[in-house]
């Protein structure tokens, strides 16, 4: 295997092999239930590279579509390369959210918020629905805020992107917690911010 902390069951080394032939893969940086991510070098840019674990399934062509529709508004990676067994997208460059939120001061900490939001919202106006943003490890904070990870993502009618990061963000967990403290938010607050936000979202 090319990368020990990646077990060499979950990866097709056919598709490897392939890939070395235009990328050069440089380190794993990442390995979820359907796919193993790896850090890369492709016509002089830096990548990310997903390829679908054997015992998981492929969803790199619908996260492929998925990152195609949401290209023009600059939130997410841009698509480089694919086949049903790749994906070469941009890197980006960021900490996740819930590890750089006690990082943040509070004119940032507002910032950071205001960004996640509109991330959110302009899920739920495309109909696209991520399906993991309450964990807060899918936005990436640097000179702005991305969000990645789009395996298990799906078009439908009705989404809850929005809801689901009021909740990341001023719910009962680790960011939410630091965002309350941070912003000195008592309970009466965070009840007027769910209920604004139920009515915004209503009204979207």
């Amino acid at each position: 295997m090319l990368f020990k902390k990646i077990p060499n069951e979950i990866v097709d080394e056919k598709v490897l092999e392939k890939l070395k032939k235009k990328v050069k893969l440089v380190d794993a940086i990442g390995k979820g239930h359907r796919g193993v991510v790896f850090k890369g070098i492709y016509n002089n840019k830096t990548v990310a590279v997903k390829i679908p674990r054997t015992d998981g399934k492929n969803t790199i062509l619908n996260e492929v579509n998925i990152l195609k529709l949401l290209e023009p508004y600059n939130i997410s990676p841009k698509v480089y390369d694919y086949s049903k067994d790749y994906l070469i997208m941009e890197y980006i460059e960021g900490e996740e959210l819930k590890s750089v939120v006690e990082k943040l001061d509070k004119k940032n900490l507002i910032e950071v918020i205001e960004e996640v939001l509109k991330i959110a919202l302009r899920l739920d106006s495309l109909n696209i629905e991520h399906k993991e943003i309450k964990g807060g490890r899918h936005f990436l904070v640097g000179e702005k805020v991305y969000i990645i990870d789009f395996d298990k993502a799906k078009k439908k009618k009705t989404t809850k992107n929005f809801t689901s990061a009021i909740a990341l963000l001023f719910g009962e967990n680790k960011v939410g917690k630091v965002v309350r403290n941070k912003l000195n938010l008592n309970e009466d607050d965070i009840k007027f911010i769910k209920r604004l936000a139920k009515i915004y979202k209503g009204s979207v």
